[in-house]
Formats: C-alpha cells, structure tokens, sequence
C-alpha cells in the first residue's frame, strides 16, 4: 500500500516549511509542497529532498482543488499582508479540500482581535480574517482540525530585532514595539514543534474517538509563555553576552495596533495544552530554539 499523502500549503514558508521537515522524517507519509512560485530556488530546493512541487493560487479554488487531488491530509494556511483578503484565501482552501474529498483539512489560524478585546480593535486584519475563516468552517462540512499559533520563536531573527550593538559589538540589543519588558505573551517554535504537531493529528485521524476529540475545540499551539524581558534573560544566559531590551515607540500604524492589543493581554492561549501531550508531542522551550537557532547565528555575526 503507498504512503498516504499530505498537501502542504506555503510549502517554502515558515509554518508549511516545518510541516515539509516533518513529513520527510516519517515513513508513513509523502508530501506534495504548494507554492506560488515552483521554479523559485526555496521551490528547487525542496524538490531536491523528494518533495513533489505544484502550482497554485490561494485566490483560484479550481487550482486547489487540483493540488489537493488524492490527499489524505492537507495543512492549510493563508499569506497575510497581500491585497487578497486571508478570508477568501481560506475559504477557498476549505471548499477546494471539501471538493478533493480531502479526509482531513488542518487549518492553521488565529483568535478574532474584535471579537477578544470586545470590539477595542477593529483593523487588525490578519487576525479578523482568519478567524472568520474559523467561523466558516464550522458551516462548511469539511473535517478540520483548527490549529490558533502563539507568537513565533522565529521572529527575534526573522524581523531583525536581535542586534549586535552598534557601539559595543559584545553587546546586544533586542528591539520590540510597543510592548513593555514585563509583558508575557504565549510563543512556540514553529520550525521545532509545529510540523510534528501536524504529522500527530494525521497519525490520529483514522480513529473516531480521536476524531471527535481533536475537532472539539481549537487546539492552542504554544509550547511557552514568555515576556520581553524573559527573551533577554535567555539569550544572555545561553549566549553569555550582554543583552538590552529596546522598547521601539515609534512604528507603523498597521503594525502598532498589533502590539496596543498585545499588550492589552488579549493576545491569549494556553500553553502547553493537555491535548498536544496526549497527541505524544512535547514542544520546546524557547531556550531549546536560542541554543539550536540564536547561538550560531550570533556566533555567525563575531
């Protein structure tokens, strides 16, 4: 019998990304990577580790549904910050794996801003959006596990906020927006936890009891709670250099209304939830992503 297939949406991404590494290391699965750009050297890369590479566009449903062609499984997630609403994107990916016949839709998404901070927030799109999504499926008729993300470990390198000092180069500097040092928000490694977290629903899916339990409610994908102040104490711990917390007062408009809701603390999960442990996966510490992925890179910058 071949391996059952799964479909990873953002394939060359940070979340699909993980989902790919992750699928490669298990035997009982192949993997198929969707991309907009399938020529795009992230594209060839994969391709060269086996990864079967397609075509599609998160706006055109009909190309999809033809990506999604024979899967078990497809891992959903939409591109924010385009001029294509996240809510048609994930509409289109829910009705796409519903005309497949995908068995099994994972989505991953984020709690509604207006409707967590009762209507303070209004224009913070990217959550909105996907949470509508949420909403949808629940009408839609397609088996989906909703998956709600912490804030990325991966951040702290991926929008530049850990700096070598521009006076002392012994020195660090960790720039964030808005929040306070003491603010403590939920955070996972997506390149460490969040594949494996997929792979384990897959793995589960085929048994009714599990099926009940793991579309019950969202599932919560934070592995830790963590402040600002605790990001500096980790990296100075495991790096030994000195490291400063930056709060950065002046910054975009789309952007700081992000942060004003963080830090009002209605950006809110539960860490560590039972049903990930019961699934047999045990996510990382942010301290396990600083010494894998922090320390070479400022290692690299010596």
């Amino acid at each position: 019998m071949s391996n059952k297939l799964i479909v990873v949406l953002g394939a060359t991404g940070t979340q699909g990304g993980s989902v790919v590494d992750a699928i490669l290391k298990h035997n009982n699965y192949t993997v198929r990577g969707v991309t907009r750009d399938p020529d795009a050297p992230a594209s060839k890369a994969l391709k060269e580790k086996g990864v079967d590479v397609v075509s599609a566009n998160l706006t055109d449903k009909q190309s999809l549904v033809k990506a999604f062609e024979g899967a078990y499984a497809v891992f959903g997630v939409t591109i924010p910050f385009t001029q294509d609403s996240e809510e048609l994107q994930g509409r289109n990916i829910v009705d796409a794996a519903k005309e497949a016949k995908v068995p099994l839709l994972v989505w991953s998404s984020l709690p509604g801003a207006r409707e967590a901070s009762n209507g303070k927030y209004t224009t913070i799109r990217h959550f909105d959006q996907k949470s509508a999504v949420d909403k949808y499926i629940a009408t839609a008729g397609q088996p989906t596990v909703i998956l709600h993300t912490g804030g990325f470990a991966e951040n702290v390198l991926t929008f530049q906020q850990l700096n070598p000092d521009p006076t002392d180069h012994n020195k660090w500097n960790l720039v964030f927006p808005i929040l306070k040092p003491d603010t403590v928000l939920p955070g996972i490694w997506i390149g460490g936890d969040l594949g494996n977290i997929v792979v384990a629903i897959a793995d589960h899916w085929d048994d009714d009891a599990w099926k009940q339990k793991l579309t019950k409610e969202v599932i919560p994908v934070a592995g830790y709670d963590i402040s600002g102040q605790g990001i500096v104490d980790t990296i100075a711990k495991v790096s030994g250099k000195e490291v400063t917390y930056v709060r950065q007062t002046e910054v975009p408009e789309f952007l700081a209304e992000v942060y004003h809701f963080a830090e009002d603390q209605f950006y809110s999960l539960s860490t560590h939830p039972k049903i990930l442990e019961e699934l047999g996966v045990k996510a990382h510490s942010f301290e396990d992503y600083v010494r894998a992925v922090v320390l070479p890179y400022m290692q690299s910058k010596q």
